[in-house]
């Protein structure tokens, strides 16, 4: 008896260890999907993942892993919203998902910087697909990228969320491309001191030299901006918006 009792003390205690073990398994091979499909521009793929995100949400997963829950499906919907495979009331609608998965983490976790830079990122897509409502939705994005480098000033992603702002802002309401450029290449330093298999969030290589590389064509520079898209095209070989878009509009000089 003493000893089918220690078994099934011993079971008990196993079981919730196994479920966790496949809950981080499972967490893994989710994000592991979301970043590869991101950066093929896979928006099948895409989609798919923001729907187990979905349903791994809805089933509850372990306490202390629902507000990067959260923040991973507003990421695939942020990513989905510049997709040319959907159409704009489809990518409008991914925003609003993303804004309110976000709000949901920063009610659970304020000192969350990364949401704060994503939530940034968010309304700065909404203002790209609606110039009008920069008039209310300019003074939020600001104020989330501002709260984020307050918690985190090192983290390259809040870098590049904040360079990226600074780079679409107009001048008359506080942006500057020297400043983005001299904050993308801070970024660009952090993101090679961080692990490159560090736990997701670990996203952005990519996107600093793209941004790089759009800053060097702004003011005209070819090699420079070539230089960068080139070092995006390591990360993400298949990047169609840097071959089919980016390089193209260099030109052949």
């Amino acid at each position: 008896m003493t000893r089918l009792l220690l078994t099934a003390v011993l079971a008990l205690g196993l079981a919730p260890l196994s479920a966790a073990r496949q809950a981080a398994t499972d967490w893994n091979s989710l994000t592991q999907r979301l970043e590869t499909a991101t950066l093929a521009d896979d928006s099948t793929t895409l989609k798919a993942v923001r729907a187990d995100l979905l349903r791994m949400l809805a089933a509850g997963p372990p306490a202390d892993r629902v507000t990067l829950v959260h923040y991973a499906i507003a990421y695939a919907g942020w990513r989905l919203a510049t997709s040319p495979s959907l159409g704009e009331r489809e990518q409008d609608g991914m925003l609003d998902e993303a804004e309110g998965h976000l709000k949901e983490a920063l009610k659970m976790d304020s000192k969350f910087a990364e949401a704060h830079a994503l939530l940034s990122g968010v309304y700065g897509l909404k203002i790209a697909h609606s110039s009008i409502r920069g008039m209310t939705l300019g003074s939020r994005s600001s104020a989330a990228v501002d709260e984020a480098m307050k918690l985190e000033p090192d983290n390259p992603r809040v870098l590049l969320s904040k360079g990226i702002g600074k780079f679409n802002t107009p001048w008359m309401f506080g942006g500057s491309a020297k400043e983005a450029e001299e904050l993308l290449k801070k970024a660009v330093d952090r993101f090679a001191r961080e692990p490159a298999d560090k736990p997701w969030p670990n996203w952005g290589r990519f996107d600093v030299h793209a941004w790089l590389g759009q800053m060097a064509a702004k003011r005209g520079d070819k090699a420079g901006a070539r230089a960068e898209y080139t070092k995006a095209l390591e990360v993400a070989p298949q990047s169609g918006w840097i071959r089919y878009v980016l390089m193209p509009a260099l030109g052949n000089k």
